[in-house]
Formats: C-alpha cells, structure tokens, sequence
C-alpha cells in the first residue's frame, strides 16, 4: 500500500512540475561552452575546450546564473598528453557579458568516458601510449579536480594495468 502511494506521489509530482515549467516559457536546446587550464597528471599543463548540450526554458538568460544538465564533449590538449572525453555534466554557472561561453562554473560535477594518449613531456614510459577510462570531475567556485581509472589499449599491453590519473585547475 505504501509503494502504490509513494509511487503515485512521484508521479503527481512529475506532472505539476511538467506543468510549471511548460508555463513559463517554451522548452529549448541550448548549448555552452566550457573551458579550463589546469595542472593533470600525465598531461601536465593542459588547456580543455568543449560544451554541455541542455535543455532549458527559453527565457532563460543566462548572463546570471543558470542550470546546466546534460551530454558534455571534451577535448584536451596538454604538454605531456591529449584527451577527447563523453560524458554527462550538471552545473550551475553563467555566461557573464557573452551569450554562449559559460564564463564562471559555481558548483558543478561530470562523469564521462575518456580517450587518452600520452607524448611529448609525459612522465609516463614508454610515450605514445593510449589509454581509455572513467572519469569523474567536481567544480566549487570555479575550482576543479578530476580524477580518473584508465586501462592501456595498445595490443601487447597488460589489461590488468589499471592507472590512476588526475588534476586540478580553473573551470569546468
């Protein structure tokens, strides 16, 4: 009896919320832009461009602050390794002055799949290797961290060879 009353409040709750927003104004596709510098090991100096696709009311302006959730791409370039990552975002930030870049993440975290290849500088040996992992990010007031468990994917290598890598910078 109580499962048949939660899961019919969960339900009315969907529906007036569904309700509320579709008052407001008309759902639109959005996208922003995302960047961040920061220190990763074993990328070491490394720059990231990329966006976060949502969903949100389209009277929303987000020169002030705005939710962000959805499907994020990422790409990372750095002294020691590159990165091209897919994944999920949820952030709360805004675009200032401009219509697109979000320009200051307040809070926000990813999880994503990350494709990761290793050269020039990179602490790693041998270079040029490739790996691919989980990911997960966390943003407070434009802070973030990253950590991650990725596998190599070159033939010969030891599937078993699980390393940890991470890095901390400014953005999302």
């Amino acid at each position: 009896m109580m499962r048949r009353f939660l899961a019919g409040a969960v339900v009315v709750a969907a529906l007036l919320a569904t309700s509320v927003w579709a008052d407001d104004a008309p759902i639109e596709r959005r996208t922003g832009g995302l960047i961040r510098a920061a220190w990763e090991y074993p990328g070491q100096v490394s720059f990231t461009f990329g966006t976060i696709v949502t969903r949100m009311p389209s009277d929303y302006d987000c020169t002030t602050v705005c939710p962000y959730r959805g499907a994020t791409i990422q790409g990372s370039v750095g002294w020691g390794a590159g990165k091209l990552a897919i994944g999920y975002g949820s952030l709360v930030g805004e675009t200032e002055r401009g219509t697109w870049l979000l320009r200051r993440v307040y809070l926000g975290y990813g999880l994503r799949m990350a494709l990761l290849r290793t050269w020039g500088s990179s602490a790693l040996d041998p270079h040029g290797v490739t790996f691919w992992g989980g990911e997960a990010a966390f943003t407070i007031t434009q802070l973030s961290l990253t950590a991650g468990a990725y596998r190599p994917v070159d033939p010969g290598a030891d599937p078993r060879s699980w390393r940890l890598f991470g890095g901390i910078g400014w953005g999302f």
